[in-house]
């Protein structure tokens, strides 16, 4: 498997990371590839974004009157902070619901400050902390808007994940007996698909409203909601926020679980699916940088802005830096480096 990143230690190489980019236009033509573009992924994350085609197609957007700023959340996968749990409980309320109606499990904030203070009264957190409370609020507000029943949403039976399928069917151009699922980790179905075919759905994202067919103004939305408010999407100090700030939204970049990381490039109307083998999330983000960097995406200044995510540093206890994660491939020539662990890096 092609090689896209090394961890070093005190000048030598540590661990490994292995991995998959796929860049594709709005045809669906490969654009650039490292390793096998019909490798399959689960979405995980990723796929927010993508699921909010269906909210937006239905008409809940305007009957509940979401703004952007909710549309963002429910495309989100947020850190906990308190701006974001105001703005989930105000969709809540706009359908008439409330916090206890989420079902997505008790999982810690992603945000160290907000993790800390719920250790420090000793409460175990409520499902709006968990990352995943934004889409998991969308889904109601799409039962309501359905008169589905709010009970067991999240069973994979259940008539509001027909409705994700078949729109899922519809974006792939595929049968929806070819349509594949499995269990996110909030509980809700996530979808497999092929590297290619993700990258493919974020290259739609970066057409947005100039894209064809009748999704073209749901991606548009999207588009807008997510570059508008990119602190909402995650949260301060964080990779996905820090690049649609600092590439002024030419790139929306979305995390997901293990490894997964895609992007939406509207200038250039492309998609990018990167896989990191071992599901680090953190060598993904030097990986996206460097893609974007030979893409002719970020200039040598916006590197600079994201330096930290560009060259993750490697950091003992007491805070001091040991080593980095450097990326070790080269997308437009196609090669990737072959370094074994203990190897001296230059």
């Amino acid at each position: 498997m092609p090689q896209l990143a090394v961890r070093t230690r005190s000048g030598r190489v540590e661990s490994l990371h292995d991995g998959y980019i796929c860049v594709v236009d709005s045809d669906n033509n490969i654009i650039y590839s490292i390793g096998d573009p019909d490798a399959g992924i689960f979405l995980r994350s990723s796929g927010k974004p993508i699921y909010a085609v269906a909210y937006v197609n239905s008409g809940l957007i305007e009957k509940y009157n979401i703004t952007l700023k909710e549309l963002a959340i429910m495309c989100s996968s947020h850190e906990g902070q308190a701006f974001h749990r105001r703005i989930i409980l105000s969709i809540l309320k706009k359908i008439d619901l409330s916090e206890k109606d989420l079902d997505c499990g008790h999982k810690y904030p992603e945000s160290q400050k907000v993790h800390d203070a719920l250790v420090m009264l000793c409460k175990r957190p409520d499902p709006i902390f968990s990352n995943c409370s934004g889409k998991h609020a969308a889904f109601l507000a799409l039962c309501r808007f359905y008169n589905y029943p709010v009970k067991n949403y999240t069973d994979p039976n259940h008539p509001v994940h027909n409705l994700i399928r078949k729109t899922m069917a519809e974006l792939l151009e595929c049968d929806e007996k070819e349509v594949i699922t499995g269990k996110d980790g909030c509980s809700l179905p996530s979808y497999f698909v092929t590297i290619q075919q993700a990258a493919w759905l974020y290259a739609r994202l970066a057409l947005g409203y100039e894209g064809r067919g009748k999704y073209r103004d749901c991606f548009g939305l999207i588009q807008k909601a997510m570059t508008e408010y990119p602190k909402v999407i995650r949260g301060s100090n964080t990779f996905c926020t820090d690049l649609i700030n600092y590439s002024n939204g030419r790139v929306i970049g979305k995390i997901g679980a293990e490894g997964i990381y895609c992007m939406a490039i509207p200038e250039k109307r492309l998609g990018v699916c990167i896989k990191i083998s071992d599901g680090h999330p953190w060598s993904s983000y030097p990986v996206a940088v460097k893609v974007l960097e030979e893409l002719e995406v970020l200039d040598a200044a916006t590197v600079r802005k994201l330096e930290k995510w560009a060259l993750p540093a490697v950091k003992d206890d007491k805070g001091n830096t040991v080593g980095y994660i450097h990326p070790t491939f080269s997308l437009t020539e196609n090669k990737c480096s072959s370094y074994k662990p203990g190897d001296i890096y230059p």
